[in-house]
C-alpha cells in the first residue's frame, strides 16, 4: 500500500512538474526571432501579405519576426526549410495550394507529408488569379489570346509559378482547346517581370502582386478567373462570362511543425488570427486583393486541405497529371 501511495504521489508530482513545465514554455514563448517561411519570391502576393503580419507579429511578441523567402520546388524548399527546424513554432510556414495539396499529389518521391508533418495554424484568405499579358502586347482580349494559340499550336508563351496555377493553365487549355507553350517560374515577380518585357505572352497569376503593374500599365489584364467579375477591375470579364465553365481560386494560410508543442501552436495562432481580423488588415486586404478574409482556425484549414486534396486527385487523375 505504501508503494502504491509513494507511486500515486510520484505521478502526481510529475505530472505537475509537467504542467508546470508546459506552462512555462508557453509562457516564455516567443523567446526568440519567429522566422516567416514563404515559398514564392519577393512580390508576390504571398510575400507582402506575410511582411505585413511579420511586423506586426513583431509588436505583439516583443521579439523580431522575419520573413525568408524559399522559392523553388513547388513550395517543397520552404517545407524542408520548416521542418529542418526546431519543432517550437518560432518558424512559421505560409500555406498554399502547392505544398499542401498538388505537390504531394503529383510527386511520389516526397519526404513529407502535409497532414502528418505540418500543422495549420490559421486560415488566412481566398482569392482569385487573373490573366495578364504586356501593356505594349499584340493581345488585346482573353479572345485574341485563344484564339491564336488555337490556330497556331506553340505559339502562345504563358508562365506559371507552382503547381497551382500549371494545373490552372493546363485545366484552362484543355476547356478552350488552346495550345500554349508552358514556362515555369519559381514566382510571380520575374515571371510578371518577363511579360512586361514581352518575352512571354501571358501570365495566370495573383491579383494582389499584379494590380500596381496594371494600374501603372505596364501589365494588362485580359480575363479574371473568378465566378463573376473582380471589384478591383469592373471592366475585365471573367473566364466564365467568355463562355467556359472556368475557375481557379488561391487559397492562403500559416502552419508549423507538426510537433510544436500545442501551447506554442495555439499562441502563434491566436497571434495571428488576431491580426487577420483586426480592421488594419482587413483594409490592407481590401487595398491589395480584394479577396476574402477567412480568418479561420488551423483545424478549419486543416479540413480544406483534405477536401482539396480529394478535388484535386480527381482531377489530376482525369488529366493524367504527373510530375514534369
Amino acid at each position: 500500500m505504501r508503494r502504491t501511495i509513494i507511486t500515486g504521489m510520484a505521478a502526481g508530482l510529475g505530472a505537475m512538474a509537467l504542467n508546470r513545465g508546459a506552462s512555462a514554455q508557453s509562457a516564455a514563448y516567443p523567446s526568440k526571432t519567429i522566422r516567416f517561411i514563404v515559398g514564392l519570391g519577393p512580390g508576390s502576393g504571398a510575400d507582402t501579405a506575410t511582411r505585413f503580419i511579420a511586423e506586426r507579429i513583431g509588436r505583439t511578441a516583443g521579439q523580431t519576426a522575419v520573413v525568408e523567402n524559399r522559392p523553388g520546388g513547388d513550395g517543397f524548399i520552404a517545407v524542408q526549410n520548416l521542418l529542418s527546424a526546431p519543432p517550437d513554432g518560432h518558424a512559421v510556414l505560409y500555406l498554399s495550394p502547392s505544398p499542401m495539396v498538388l505537390t504531394p499529389l503529383l510527386r511520389n518521391d516526397l519526404p513529407y507529408d502535409p497532414i502528418r508533418d505540418i500543422r495549420p495554424v490559421a486560415f488566412m484568405s481566398r482569392g482569385y488569379a487573373v490573366m495578364v499579358t504586356g501593356g505594349n502586347s499584340r493581345f488585346k482580349t482573353f479572345n485574341d489570346v485563344i484564339s491564336q494559340a488555337r490556330a497556331k499550336p506553340n505559339t502562345v508563351k504563358m508562365s506559371n509559378y507552382g503547381h497551382h496555377y500549371r494545373i490552372g493553365a493546363l485545366s484552362l487549355q484543355k476547356l478552350t482547346g488552346a495550345d500554349f507553350i508552358h514556362v515555369a517560374y519559381k514566382g510571380a515577380g520575374q515571371a510578371n517581370n518577363d511579360v512586361i518585357a514581352g518575352d512571354i505572352d501571358v501570365a495566370l497569376t495573383d491579383i494582389g502582386g499584379a494590380m500596381p503593374l496594371i494600374e501603372s500599365g505596364r501589365l494588362r489584364a485580359l480575363a479574371m478567373t473568378s465566378p463573376e467579375r473582380h471589384k478591383f477591375l469592373p471592366n475585365v470579364p471573367s473566364v466564365r462570362e467568355l463562355g467556359f465553365p472556368y475557375e481557379l481560386m488561391v487559397w492562403t494560410g500559416y502552419g508549423v511543425h507538426a510537433r510544436t508543442p500545442d501551447a506554442n501552436a495555439r499562441k502563434i495562432e491566436e497571434m495571428i488570427l488576431q491580426i487577420i481580423r483586426s480592421k488594419e488588415y482587413g483594409e490592407y486586404n481590401e487595398k491589395q486583393s480584394g479577396g476574402e478574409v477567412v480568418a479561420g482556425t488551423g483545424d478549419q484549414l486543416k479540413a480544406h486541405v483534405i477536401a482539396e486534396t480529394n478535388r484535386y486527385r480527381e482531377l489530376a487523375k482525369s488529366m493524367n497529371l504527373a510530375e514534369q
